[in-house]
């Protein structure tokens, strides 16, 4: 038998109030089990009091960072007798997760009605991506990761984009148009904090082979089918659930590559330095700061981090 959770996060898209439009809209439906964060901390029992209603349909209005926490705990706990299906309403500030997997209704009374009868008619199956042994924490799972100059990209589009109202694939893109504004007008200085393009010494090992060693401009692996604005900076073949790309530094001309990067396919010409490849597990090491779904941590204090594919998870998307 069928059964709908729904778990809202207010603070979602800097408090956009979506999430509070759905409760109201949801409040009274007997039908649907409604948990609302009013902190971070409460999300841990409202899924255990989910997976105890054996809720079979799981709504998720937030961000990517309480996706992530989502999956982790469905993933790590195994408090569900059956894993449930999930369905991820783009309630957040960027919602990379969603541009891929996010469910197709937006309209907040549409998404109501769905809820309290589900019939879904399009689902999307996605490994998560692992991350096994993040410093001074257990295992997390989500669906993008990044390194190196998609690290920094990120934390900048957060502090100097989304935390001054700026959201949503536009600030992805304002980000990335003002980086290379500046990488044509301006040597890269390895000394800037603000600058994104300089060098980050990596060594990644995909499926235990060697991947690429030495300075990267940028590293990513997803089990996504496409990023923002539907790019797809993949080439290579797919033969794994999760695929990477690594550009290597210097990075090449981008007036002439950024969109046959950003846009790549299985026989696309690529420059010299960048590499795609795809794969079930991978291992990598750096010295900054990594981030997946727009969430940072930092790798194990000794040895490479380690990553493989986590469990496949059903999404619904209309």
């Amino acid at each position: 038998m069928q059964k709908s959770g729904v778990i809202i996060n207010p603070a979602a898209g800097r408090g956009s109030g979506k999430g509070d439009a759905l409760a109201t809209a949801l409040r009274g439906n007997s039908k649907v089990e409604v948990k609302i964060l009013q902190k971070f901390q409460d999300l841990q029992p409202a899924l255990d009091e989910l997976a105890a209603a054996e809720v079979t349909d799981l709504f998720i209005s937030s961000g990517d960072g309480t996706i992530q926490a989502i999956v982790t705990q469905i993933a790590e706990r195994r408090k569900f007798k059956q894993q449930p299906r999930l369905c991820v309403l783009s309630h957040g500030t960027t919602n990379l997760t969603g541009i891929d997997l996010g469910f197709a209704r937006r309209n907040i009374l549409a998404q109501a009605a769905f809820i309290a009868n589900p019939s879904p008619e399009q689902t999307k199956l996605r490994h998560t991506i692992k991350v096994i042994n993040p410093r001074g924490e257990g295992p997390r799972h989500g669906f993008t990761f990044g390194a190196g100059a998609a690290a920094l990209a990120t934390r900048l589009t957060q502090t100097e984009l989304n935390d001054k109202g700026r959201k949503g694939q536009r600030a992805a893109l304002r980000m990335m148009m003002g980086t290379l504004a500046q990488s044509l007008l301006k040597k890269p200085d390895p000394k800037d904090s603000k600058r994104i393009d300089k060098p980050y010494p990596m060594n990644v090992a995909i499926n235990g082979n060697h991947f690429c060693t030495g300075d990267q401009l940028m590293f990513i692996a997803t089990t996504l089918e496409k990023q923002f604005f539907n790019t797809r900076p993949f080439w290579g073949g797919k033969n794994g659930p999760i695929r990477a790309t690594a550009l290597a530094y210097p990075p090449p001309n981008l007036v002439r590559w950024l969109l046959p990067i950003m846009y790549g396919s299985e026989t696309r010409k690529v420059p010299d330095g960048a590499l795609s490849k795809s794969g079930h597990s991978f291992t990598i090491s750096c010295e900054e700061s990594f981030v997946m779904d727009g969430e940072f941590f930092e790798g194990p204090t000794t040895g490479p981090l380690q990553v493989e594919a986590g469990p496949e998870f059903e999404f619904i998307t209309a």
